[in-house]
C-alpha cells in the first residue's frame, strides 16, 4: 500500500499527540467535557488505530463533573520516560494543568488515581525530558488582556513543584492563539513546535530552533508558516494545525496534526464531525522539516518516500464500527461529564440503560451514551429489545448532540392507547422542539440517524410501521455555532426511569452524493 487517506482518526480527536514505544505508537486526544476525559489508541501501522479505555475515569484524575461545553480536557500530550507513560493535560472547568502517570501492564495501560498539579496560568501543556530534568512547556496567559506566550517551567516530576522560571520562550510569528507547543531535539539543536492563527480558517503550524531547551528561539526567512492550508480555501481539508513530531522504528519522521472536513450545504462550509487526526511522512531539509509536499491533503501518496511506506499496511480499515455488548462495552463510548454507574449494565449481551431525571439540556450527566460521527455521509442504528425495554414512567430515543443547547433526534413516549408516540426533540440555542411526528402499535425494534452533508433523518421502525423526519445538520455543526471544540456524538437516551435495552448498535459510513 502506497497510498493512504486522512484523516487516519476520524470523528472528534482533535489536538494529537503521538508518542512510540518500540514498535507500538500511543496517541491521545482531547475530549473536552466528554467522559472518560483523554481518548487513548494504538497503532502498529500508523494508519489502523484501535481505541484504548480512554485515560481520566475518575473525579480525582479529572473532575469534568461541572464542565459548561466545550470545557473540560482540553489538548493532552503524550511521552514515555523511563519505562512509564506520562500524559499532561488541562481541565479546563477547574482551570487545573496536572500529569497522570501509567505503566504498561500486558498489552494494557494502568493509569495511576492519583494526578500531579502543575501550578501554571496556562493550557496545551507538553513535557521534555533530558538528563534528569523535566521541562513542561505551555500556552501562558501573560496578561489579564488574554494575550499569550509559549511559556516553559522546569519542574520536579514527582510533585510538580516549579524548579525554575516561567519563561517565555516565544510569541510566535504573529499569528493569534500561539498554542500546543511541543519541543524536540535533533542533531544538537532544540525545535520548538507550536500551531498559530486560532483553531479556525487561520490556523497554521510553526516551528522554531534554539541552542539550549531554554532558546533563544529563532525561525528563519521562508520557513514559516510550515504547514497549513489558510490560504487554500479549494482544498478539503481545513483548520490545518496543532501538531506533534516523532518518528517510527526505522528512524523516520512523522507529523500528526488535526484538520476538519468541511461539508458544502448551500454556500456554507460546516462540519458535524469536529476536527480530526491526520499524519503526513517528514523529511529534513538540512536544518528543517519538510512535511510532505507542503500541502495538507487528503491522499497522501508514499511513492516517493519509500522507507515511510515500508511501515504502511496492506489495506485502511473504514469508520466502522458495531458493538454487540459480548464483551462488555467496546471502547469509544462517550457519556456527558461522568460515568453513568448503575444505570449502565452490560449484561447478556445486552446493553441496558435506565433514564436519569436530568436532561441534556442541563450540565450535568444525562442518561445519553454517544458514540462519534466519523463522516459527513453514514448511519448509525440502534437493535432494540422491545419486550425489555419499558416507557411506562419516561422516554427514550436516539439523539445527535453539539453542546448543551444544540441536539436533535427521535424520542419515544408511552400513548394513552398502550401504543408508542414519536417524537421530533430538538433544541436550537433558545428554541426548542417537542412536536409528535407519529404513532407506532408499540417499541420499535430499530431507531437510525442517517447523516448527509446538509440533513439528519431519524427513523423509528416496527415491522411495516416506519416514522421519520428530518432537520437541518448545520444546526448541529460546530463551524455555524462557532463551538469549534467539538463534533457531534450519537447514541441512545433514556429520560426519567425509562428502560431502554439494546442489542446491538452499528456505525456504516456511506457513498457520498452531493446533496449540498
Amino acid at each position: 500500500m502506497l497510498t493512504y487517506q486522512n484523516p487516519v482518526r476520524r470523528g472528534m480527536y482533535p489536538d494529537p499527540s503521538i508518542v512510540r514505544v518500540e514498535d507500538t505508537f500511543y496517541m491521545v486526544n482531547s475530549t473536552f467535557e466528554y467522559y472518560p476525559g483523554v481518548a487513548l489508541a494504538w497503532s502498529k501501522d500508523l494508519i489502523n488505530w484501535e481505541e484504548l479505555p480512554g485515560i481520566a475515569t475518575k473525579p480525582e484524575q479529572a473532575d469534568l463533573r461541572h464542565s459548561k461545553s466545550n470545557e473540560g480536557i482540553f489538548a493532552a500530550t503524550i511521552r514515555y520516560h523511563e519505562g512509564h507513560f506520562y500524559v499532561v493535560t488541562t481541565n479546563f472547568a477547574e482551570f487545573k494543568t496536572f500529569i497522570l502517570k501509567g505503566t504498561l501492564v500486558g498489552d494494557q495501560i494502568k493509569w495511576e488515581d492519583s494526578r500531579v498539579e502543575v501550578d501554571v496560568p496556562g493550557i496545551d501543556p507538553d513535557l521534555f525530558f533530558e538528563d534528569g530534568r523535566t521541562y513542561l512547556q505551555f500556552t501562558g496567559y501573560i496578561d489579564d488582556k488574554g494575550t499569550k506566550a509559549i511559556r516553559q517551567v522546569e519542574i520536579n516530576l514527582s510533585t510538580g513543584e516549579i524548579l525554575d522560571g516561567p519563561k517565555i520562550l516565544a510569541y510566535g510569528t504573529g499569528g493569534r492563539d500561539v498554542e500546543g507547543p511541543h519541543i524536540l531535539k535533533k542533531d544538537g539543536n532544540y525545535y520548538l513546535l507550536v500551531a498559530e492563527g486560532g483553531t479556525g480558517q487561520g490556523h497554521m503550524i510553526t516551528i522554531f530552533k534554539g541552542p539550549s531547551v531554554w532558546g533563544p528561539f529563532e525561525d528563519e526567512p521562508g520557513v514559516n508558516p510550515l504547514f497549513t492550508n489558510r490560504d487554500r480555501a479549494e482544498m478539503s481539508l481545513q483548520n490545518v494545525g496543532h501538531s506533534d513530531l516523532f518518528t517510527d522504528a526505522r528512524g523516520n519522521w512523522w507529523l500528526t496534526c488535526l484538520a476538519t472536513r468541511p461539508a458544502a450545504v448551500g454556500f456554507s462550509q460546516i462540519t458535524n464531525i469536529g476536527r480530526e487526526s491526520l499524519l503526513y511522512p517528514v523529511t529534513w531539509d538540512g536544518t528543517w522539516p519538510k512535511i510532505y509536499n507542503g500541502r495538507p491533503e487528503e491522499t497522501v501518496d508514499l511513492s516517493n518516500y519509500p522507507k515511510h511506506a515500508e511501515l504502511l499496511p496492506t489495506h485502511q480499515e473504514s469508520s466502522h464500527f458495531e458493538d454487540n455488548f459480548e464483551k462488555g462495552l467496546a471502547n469509544g463510548w462517550l457519556t456527558l461529564r461522568d460515568g453513568l454507574g448503575d444505570d449502565l449494565i452490560v449484561a447478556n449481551n445486552q446493553l441496558v440503560l435506565h433514564g436519569r431525571t436530568i436532561s441534556l439540556a442541563e450540565l450535568g450527566t444525562p442518561t445519553f451514551l454517544g458514540l462519534r460521527q466519523a463522516e459527513h455521509h453514514e448511519s448509525l442504528t440502534l437493535t432494540l429489545d422491545p419486550d425489555q425495554s419499558d416507557l411506562s414512567t419516561g422516554s427514550l430515543g436516539l439523539m445527535t448532540v453539539i453542546n448543551v443547547d444544540h441536539y436533535a433526534g427521535v424520542m419515544l413516549e408511552q400513548a394513552n392507547d398502550g401504543g408508542v408516540d414519536v417524537y421530533r426533540d430538538q433544541q436550537v440555542a433558545d428554541i426548542k422542539v417537542h412536536r409528535l411526528m407519529g404513532h407506532l402499535a408499540g417499541l420499535p425494534r430499530t431507531l437510525t440517524v442517517t447523516s448527509t452533508n446538509a440533513t439528519k433523518v431519524y427513523e423509528a421502525v416496527l415491522g411495516e410501521q416506519k416514522v421519520s423526519f428530518e432537520v437541518a445538520a448545520i444546526n448541529l455543526s460546530n463551524e455555524a455555532l462557532a463551538a469549534l471544540n467539538t463534533g457531534d456524538l450519537q447514541g441512545p437516551y433514556v429520560t426519567n426511569g425509562a428502560t431502554m435495552v439494546l442489542d446491538s448498535v452499528v456505525r456504516n459510513p456511506l457513498g457520498e452524493e452531493n446533496d449540498g
